[in-house]
């Protein structure tokens, strides 16, 4: 039975909508599920979306889960203000490679799956990329990633519903109060310091800001991210 967005909508809906009407949200307008409520600064807002390629009978389809806290009410459901989803928001935490293995087992399931069905092909760097289909994660969930959670049948969609029925609102305290592991603490770091790179218009200013950050850095991901992109700069300077 094809499972549409609508379904997947009337599904979590229905598990979710009391748990988040007795934590104070209100359900938002909007071809999407969501709920917000106000927060200090402003108002929290949290939506599942599906992926807009919708369902099929191969791979079935895929739903993602964001927050934001914006200034006013509607911006709610959108990335104004501070805007996380949910393979970020869980970055260094137990939860996200639960995630991980929980997501596993359904595409584990999945008739494309079954079927080796699989497209995948070669970037230029040597790199596989997924062409068509969904691939099991077979490496531990640390650091942040986009994860979008597959569903096939209304029984998946089910499982998920009843998922974030025990999790959701853990997930909120953690974006609410900005709670973060130690690698989410280093990705703040990181995005800083990109975010300082970006405004620097001289070439050799933004290699001082790269040189300065991977000398002070302690975490080995995001220092061997940095100096890759200070490589990048060093080679324009070469060239130039």
């Amino acid at each position: 039975m094809k499972i549409t967005s609508k379904m997947l909508y009337q599904e979590l809906r229905s598990v979710l909508a009391p748990l988040m009407k007795l934590s104070g949200f209100k359900t938002t307008k909007g071809g999407m599920l969501g709920w917000k409520r106000p927060t200090t600064g402003g108002y929290l807002s949290l939506w599942f979306q599906c992926d807009k390629w919708g369902w099929n009978e191969r791979w079935g389809s895929q739903f993602v889960l964001q927050f934001s806290i914006a200034s006013e009410p509607s911006d709610a459901m959108t990335p104004t203000g501070r805007f996380e989803r949910i393979g970020f928001l869980l970055e260094g935490f137990e939860e996200l490679d639960e995630l991980r293995i929980k997501n596993n087992s359904v595409i584990e399931h999945l008739p494309g799956t079954i079927n080796h069905q699989l497209v995948t092909g070669i970037l230029h760097d040597g790199s596989e990329y997924i062409a068509e289909g969904y691939k099991v994660d077979n490496q531990k969930a640390i650091y942040g990633r986009d994860i979008w959670l597959n569903y096939y049948s209304i029984e998946d969609v089910r499982d998920w519903a009843h998922y974030f029925e025990k999790n959701l609102l853990n997930y909120v305290s953690l974006f609410e109060n900005e709670i973060r592991s130690e690698q989410g603490k280093a990705r703040v770091r990181f995005d800083q310091m990109m975010s300082n790179v970006q405004r620097t218009k001289d070439v050799k200013d933004k290699m001082h800001i790269f040189e300065g950050y991977i000398e002070s850095e302690t975490d080995e991901e995001f220092s061997t991210d940095a100096v890759k992109w200070l490589k990048v700069l060093r080679e324009i300077v070469s060239i130039g």
